[in-house]
């Protein structure tokens, strides 16, 4: 894309209404995409975590671990490396948390989490 890529933060981003959110990940780089779901990522783990099993923190923490610019670089489309290990992560995650975790986890359309507080 040109020089005038539009970046965005976690609050900007998760704050805007779902359907500008969808559009506005369309707009931004590989490293501006990971970084937004890396940080969703972390901060969802860190607001659960204490009702999470071992098995289940240990899926996440292992998708949170893997996130990349490389998931974001060719569109949505991964690349076949990447795919194979995406989808056993993906298929550990979703086997191991319910359907309404994985959506607030891992979509677009998830809640905005605030700055945990100690």
């Amino acid at each position: 894309m040109s020089q005038e890529q539009l970046e965005v933060n976690y609050d900007q981003f998760y704050l805007t209404p779902v359907k500008e959110r969808i559009k506005i990940f369309n707009k931004i780089s590989a490293e501006n995409r990971a970084f937004l779901v890396k940080t969703h990522a972390e901060r969802w783990l860190t607001g659960n975590r204490s009702r999470l099993t071992h098995e289940q923190s240990s899926a996440v923490e292992e998708m949170i671990h893997s996130i990349s610019p490389e998931w974001y670089k060719t569109r949505h489309d991964f690349s076949e490396e990447i795919n194979r290990e995406t989808e056993v992560l993906i298929n550990k995650v979703e086997a191991v948390l319910s359907r309404e975790d994985v959506l607030q986890l891992a979509t677009n359309r998830a809640k905005h989490i605030p700055i945990p507080r100690n």
